[in-house]
């Protein structure tokens, strides 16, 4: 199963990849998100954390503009991604942000 991190400013959301193959058409990805009907045929939102306050958001933007995980998204991530056996992909727009996780 392949997963999206995607941060926002009210805090983190992890959307379940329901069809692989739209998103290897990076140029053409837009199509599918052009209606909220056809994001919902391409991912689907599992978990989302708000922040509980402007500190926290602040913080954790913070460290993802440093590349580093914040305390809050790494409880995030061991709650809705870590298992025991892990067989899921998470994909992270941010390239260095994907090394350090």
């Amino acid at each position: 199963m392949v997963q999206v991190l995607f941060e926002t400013p009210g805090g983190f959301a992890l959307f379940k990849v329901l069809k692989d193959g739209k998103l290897k058409d990076v140029d053409r990805l837009h199509e599918s998100f052009s209606t909220p009907d056809g994001a919902e045929k391409v991912v689907k939102m599992t978990a989302f954390k708000k922040f509980k306050d402007t500190k926290e958001a602040m913080e954790s933007i913070e460290k993802l503009l440093e590349g580093k995980v914040s305390k809050t998204l790494q409880k995030f991530l061991k709650k809705n991604c870590v298992q025991d056996a892990i067989e899921e992909e998470l994909m992270v727009a941010d390239k260095k942000l994907g090394k350090t996780i």
